[in-house]
């Protein structure tokens, strides 16, 4: 009997080591495999950093008043079903909206879906994210809009995350830390501010920061996150030229509200020319654009353009009578 056990046990390791070595997977398996591993971030990370973006969005705006919106409710309706505002203008003629989204850089996929949509969107890129480098190259590549969205300090204390400008920075440290981050993207064409209720309301800062966008003929998006924004002043005094935000699509994520903004901003667009959203890479918010940017304007009669299209119609030369 213990003969025939070690007998079995011998031909048991012979067969297995006859076996044949693992195989790899093909070269297309490994190259998908790579990709995902590649993605820089997990829908665990990007879902908290939904959540930490949410948080600061009702405490840096709280202190906002609530304009009252009843005229300008609309209800949802199908993208192909023209809302009774609908006027449609010869495209010369027509209002212009441009869309910026912000917080862009923590995950590729996110910024795939934006470069992708079949209208000229800007993508505010934060400077130190997994994927801010490669987002930018291939937005620019695709011909979208490339913004440095620049951390500044706000006024609740919350964390903006690196390459931050805070108040209490001499205007050396200040221009070292903002010309890092103009460093980190490639090509960009403007800069607009991530936060910065604290920062944008300090003349003096907003007056450094201009002048290096001068230097390299940037441009400025100020998100206006407080009332008492210098941004704007200062641009104009360095004569950088800029614009200011509207509307913020997404401060509410559930489709009717996002659904609301985005009738306001149209609105805005039809009164004064032109207006200017700002959103978020949230789900919500990108499956809404998807579903409603196409068509658009021959829809709502307002066209989505770049950034740069609204300023040529802000700063256009204005026809004088002989």
């Amino acid at each position: 009997m213990k003969y025939a056990l070690v007998w079995l046990l011998a031909l048991l390791l012979a067969a297995c080591s006859d076996s044949e070595p693992a195989k790899e997977p093909p070269a297309e398996q490994q190259d998908v495999a790579a990709e995902r591993a590649d993605l820089p971030a997990t829908h665990e990370a990007q879902a908290a950093a939904d959540r930490r973006r949410s948080e600061w969005l009702l405490i840096e705006h709280a202190g906002w008043p609530k304009k009252p919106a009843a005229s300008l409710d609309s209800p949802i309706l199908e993208p192909g079903i023209s809302t009774p505002a609908s006027r449609p203008a010869q495209v010369g003629d027509r209002p212009l909206l441009a869309i910026v989204i912000d917080d862009v850089g923590q995950s590729y996929a996110q910024g795939r879906r934006l470069i992708d949509l079949p209208v000229p969107i800007a993508l505010a890129i934060l400077p130190q994210t997994p994927a801010a480098a490669r987002l930018a190259e291939e937005a620019h590549a695709r011909g979208q809009t490339v913004l440095l969205h620049l951390p500044m300090e706000n006024g609740a204390g919350l964390s903006i995350g690196p390459g931050g400008l805070f108040a209490h920075m001499s205007r050396e440290e200040l221009l070292a830390s903002l010309v890092d981050s103009l460093g980190r993207l490639g090509p960009i064409q403007g800069v607009n501010n991530h936060m910065g209720s604290r920062l944008t309301a300090e003349r003096a800062p907003m007056d450094w920061v201009m002048g290096e966008l001068r230097k390299r003929g940037l441009f400025f998006v100020d998100s206006r996150t407080t009332a008492q924004t210098q941004a704007a002043f200062a641009a104009d005094a360095a004569g950088v030229q800029n614009l200011s935000r509207d509307v913020f699509l997404d401060n509410k994520r559930e489709p009717e509200a996002i659904h609301r903004e985005f009738q306001r901003g149209l609105a805005l667009a039809r009164k004064n020319g032109y207006a200017v959203l700002i959103g978020h890479p949230y789900p919500q918010t990108l499956d809404y654009l998807e579903r409603w940017l196409p068509g658009l304007a021959d829809r709502e009669g307002v066209q989505v353009v770049s950034l740069q299209a609204l300023l040529e119609r802000k700063y256009a030369p204005t026809q004088t009578s002989d």
